[in-house]
């Protein structure tokens, strides 16, 4: 804009700035679709679970009809009452219930099983397997990794491994680590009341060390034995709504 405001024929240039289009141009966050995203992810956060859980015993049946059928057609070739090449799932062979024979057969064999390393003559056995599979190369890793997570969750929060859940100021005051307590005990050479503790390392339970520590040192919570073990496996991911006991 020219102005002459004296009317001598100076004039003064005055720029106006008019508001930019560009601002007012510049795309939304788009609250809407955020918030269908967001219940999208609700609802999927909801069914993988449940379809994870349902698929994982549909596999566990799928396969142990497989051992089923392995050992059906085994003792049928046996008795000659199988020809080679024969299907079983074949109207000779087909008959109410023969499904539930199937799945029974694998389900017998793993109660016998246990039942065989539950005692020592078994567990000797189990014991050189497990040596022997150790020692493969490449294999013997994971069939060591697969062992160590098979027994964490057989294991973790079990009542005949770990007492209760309580808290130990580690690594400096203040902090506080997640604890499974083992056993109480009186130290003779102190005179005093000491409790051990199992301090499990995240995500895998089945490192950490053992602490012997003073009874009055020991905080115990109320939070459960599966809670701590979920806990510890995610990693925090997965806790509590409430801790129970105030840690402060």
């Amino acid at each position: 804009m020219i102005d002459d405001p004296q009317g001598d024929g100076s004039t003064t240039v005055t720029e106006t700035q008019e508001p930019s289009p560009i601002g007012e141009m510049q795309p939304s966050k788009h609250p809407k679709l955020r918030k269908v995203m967001g219940l999208l992810l609700t609802g999927l956060a909801a069914v993988i679970p449940v379809v994870g859980t349902v698929w994982l015993l549909v596999l566990i049946y799928k396969i142990l009809l497989k051992v089923g059928d392995a050992f059906i057609r085994m003792l049928l070739h046996g008795l000659n009452l199988l020809r080679s090449g024969q299907d079983l799932t074949s109207s000779d062979f087909s008959f109410h219930g023969s499904n539930f024979v199937r799945f029974l057969i694998p389900v017998l064999l793993l109660f016998l099983i246990g039942f065989a390393v539950a005692n020592r003559p078994g567990r000797k056995v189990l014991h050189w397997m497990n040596q022997a599979m150790e020692r493969i190369p490449y294999l013997g890793f994971i069939y060591s990794a697969l062992k160590q997570f098979v027994d964490a969750l057989r294991n973790l929060g079990g009542d005949r491994k770990f007492k209760s859940v309580a808290y130990v100021e580690y690594p400096s005051p203040g902090c506080r680590m997640l604890g499974f307590v083992t056993g109480n005990y009186h130290d003779t050479q102190t005179g005093r009341d000491v409790t051990t503790v199992f301090l499990p390392t995240s995500p895998n339970p089945m490192t950490g060390f053992i602490i012997i520590i003073d009874d009055d040192k020991v905080q115990d919570s109320d939070m459960s034995l599966e809670e701590a073990s979920k806990m510890i496996l995610s990693a925090g991911l997965v806790a509590p709504a409430s801790f129970g006991e105030d840690m402060t």
